[in-house]
């Protein structure tokens, strides 16, 4: 069974036209209000973002110093090791 091109054509219009009914018919929220709540998410989100940007350098600031403590207390140990 072949179809033509024109009634291929004329059922994907159909189909995305019903598609697009029934989701403006089955929105939760008008648009106005959509973007209210998108908007607000998203400064919630960047505040969250922030916050765990400033814990990930205050923790990788802490680790740095105990890595370089760390460091240093070998490299006193090797130098204390030359000398004897």
């Amino acid at each position: 069974m072949s179809m033509r091109s024109g009634e291929f054509v004329g059922g994907l219009l159909l189909g995305a036209l019903v598609g697009a009914a029934l989701g403006l018919l089955f929105a939760p929220e008008a648009g106005e209000k959509m973007r209210s709540r998108i908007k607000d998410r998203a400064g919630d989100l960047k505040e969250r973002a922030a916050r765990s940007g400033s814990e990930w350098c205050e923790k990788s600031k802490e680790v740095l110093r105990e890595k370089k403590e760390q460091i240093a207390t070998r490299l006193r140990g090797r130098g204390e090791e030359e000398e004897a």
